[in-house]
């Protein structure tokens, strides 16, 4: 079971976001934020942000990595980040399924 967090342009995620439905992925989390790496804005100490969380089965890694590479890239400083984190497990709250049941029906 795997975590990932991509950071993105706002001004991609529809992209991002129609590339994610398509690829099979059981769900994904959305969340405006803020911060700052080797991009900067002007007169501003941080930029504009989306994140997004999604939670895999470990075959599905790296299809969805490349799926957002592939749909957030514009070649230029700003594109983003992904992070893949290993969980140990995860249960769905209502049924009380664990693992890969947890994230999709199966």
């Amino acid at each position: 079971m795997r975590k990932i967090e991509c950071i993105i342009r706002p001004e991609k995620f529809e992209d991002v976001y129609q590339a994610i439905r398509k690829s099979g992925a059981g769900g994904m989390s959305v969340t405006e934020i803020e911060g700052f790496g080797n991009q900067r804005a002007p007169g501003k100490s941080m930029v504009e942000k989306i994140k997004i969380e999604i939670y895999a089965d470990a075959f599905q890694t790296d299809s969805i990595i490349d799926t957002v590479m592939k749909a957030a890239r514009t070649g230029k400083i700003g594109d983003g980040k992904i992070a893949v984190i290993s969980l140990e497990d995860m249960y769905r709250i209502r049924t009380g399924e664990k693992g890969a049941r947890a994230i999709k029906d199966i």
